[in-house]
């Protein structure tokens, strides 16, 4: 664990342009998960199973650029700026554009040709943050060694993330969707969500790149034998990760949460327009209600890091997840709600989401501090200073697990039989029951193995303590050779 020279306290300004860089993955994440499928399926007339299939495909391509990606950002030697920066600079201009692209494919094409515009354009969109998000993920481990600071750190990657998400969707739901529904063109609004996607992904992607370049000096610097590693050892490197037991734990557990969280997003749209029944200004107000997590959320993370460690953290909180979010799903399925569309309705379901959602991204934020540990701990196995492998690991089984849960996604909406609706008029009682049973209890069942999984995870705030003073040692011990 060395730098060029003794690091000095990260500042407020390099830690809130960091976090700002994770703009780049909300405008991804949001206009991928609560808008791009909806408006193929619902719009363009692409079938639900093949706009699943092709986000699938997307996703599992995307993934096998993750660790190549990570491999050379992680052995890069060459230049000024470092192992990270040049990537995150290189991805800029071809992701905004194939964004901008995905958002508006030619009118008049047929299922296959809109199924191969859409496979096309994800895959270039996916591949295209990677080179961002990768390194960008990777820089972020490498900018403290503190226990509890890599926690705040994540945590507040995490809230900007979810702000920039929500700047998204409060703008689409208050402003763009409803002045293009007014207009008699409601399909228009959802194309004009990949505008404002852009702009926001271009702000938080300079800004990070801009405001941390001061702080290349004191990154970790790597040795001549890992820099000569080859790119092609990156899925070797990768499934060396499940060798040290920390990183099986982070990525099993991750298997289980984003399959939950892919079935989930790629559903909500339609589980809010058809067993809610909520309006655009309403799902605005339920989208707008989770930044009402974001603070609690990252109180409690930051206690809990601080009083419990992060595994027993992890676990408490994913469990809350599981036993809050089927309450009121559950509710509404036996009819002891509100009506379905009434605003007594939208005020209940918000403040059962504020508790979920605290619970959930106090979790987010746990582990995204745990990644660095885990960081450590694997350079003490193979001697290599390997961020990128691991974050990209970790996106990895994020991206194939969230494409398995679009894909269902897909297939369980033709199931439930309400592709293609677009009033919730048309929505009969087994169409209502179906979707509230597989969204309620089912999403569940996952989220409660995820934190049983969890549960398994070691290397608390004394173990961690050993493994880098272990580090320190060895490098010591280098440094002294004559050479």
């Amino acid at each position: 664990m060395s730098s060029l020279q003794p690091a000095p306290t990260l500042s407020r300004r390099q830690k809130l342009c960091y976090s700002i860089g994770q703009f780049a993955w909300a405008s991804k994440d949001v206009s991928f998960h609560y808008f791009l499928f909806f408006y193929y399926t619902q719009f363009q007339g692409l079938s639900p199973s093949l706009a699943g299939l092709a986000a699938l495909l997307a996703l599992v391509a995307d993934g096998i650029s993750d660790p190549i990606i990570g491999q050379v950002s992680d052995n890069w030697g060459r230049g000024r700026l470092g192992r990270r920066h040049p990537f995150m600079l290189a991805s800029i201009l071809p992701y905004l554009a194939c964004l901008l692209a995905i958002f508006s494919p030619p009118d008049d094409l047929d299922q296959g040709a809109m199924f191969a515009w859409y496979l096309v354009f994800a895959i270039l969109v996916r591949s295209f943050l990677t080179l961002f998000t990768v390194p960008h993920m990777a820089l972020g481990a490498e900018l403290s060694d503190d226990y509890t600071e890599r926690t705040r750190i994540g945590t507040e990657r995490t809230i900007m993330g979810y702000v920039g998400g929500l700047l998204i969707q409060v703008t689409a739901w208050f402003v763009i969707i409803p002045m293009a529904t007014s207009a008699g063109d409601a399909g228009e609004g959802y194309r004009q969500v990949g505008y404002v996607a852009t702009a926001l992904a271009l702000l938080g992607m300079v800004a990070a790149w801009f405001g941390t370049r001061d702080r290349i000096p004191y990154l970790q610097q790597i040795s001549q034998t890992q820099q000569d590693r080859p790119w092609w050892q990156a899925f070797r490197d990768v499934l060396g990760l499940f060798r040290v037991h920390s990183a099986r734990v982070m990525l099993l557990g991750q298997f289980l949460l984003v399959l939950k969280l892919g079935l989930a997003n790629t559903m909500l749209l339609h589980v809010n327009s058809f067993f809610w029944g909520f309006n655009s200004q309403q799902i605005g107000v339920f989208m707008l209600a989770v930044f009402l997590a974001l603070f609690p959320s990252a109180w409690l993370a930051s206690v809990g890091t601080r009083r419990y460690g992060k595994r027993n953290a992890v676990v408490v909180f994913v469990a809350a997840v599981a036993l809050t979010h089927p309450i009121i799903v559950l509710a509404h399925l036996f009819g002891i709600t509100p009506p379905t569309g009434s605003v007594n309705l939208l005020l209940l379901v918000c403040m059962v989401v504020v508790i979920n959602q605290t619970f959930a991204i106090a979790a987010i934020n746990v582990t995204s501090g745990m990644l660095p540990d885990v960081a450590d701990e694997l350079e003490l196995h193979s001697g290599r200073r390997q961020e990128g492998i691991l974050n990209s690991g970790m996106m990895l089984a994020q991206k194939v697990m969230f494409g398995l849960g679009t894909f269902f996604a897909g297939l369980i909406i033709e199931y439930v039989g309400i592709a293609g609706i677009t009033n919730i008029a048309e929505v009969t009682s087994e169409m209502f029951q179906r979707l509230g049973w597989i969204y309620g209890p089912g999403l569940s069942l996952l989220a409660l193995t995820g934190a049983w999984i969890f549960s398994y995870y070691r290397l608390d705030r004394q173990r961690l303590a050993a493994v880098q003073s272990e580090l320190r040692a060895t490098s010591g011990k280098a440094n002294s050779i004559p050479r």
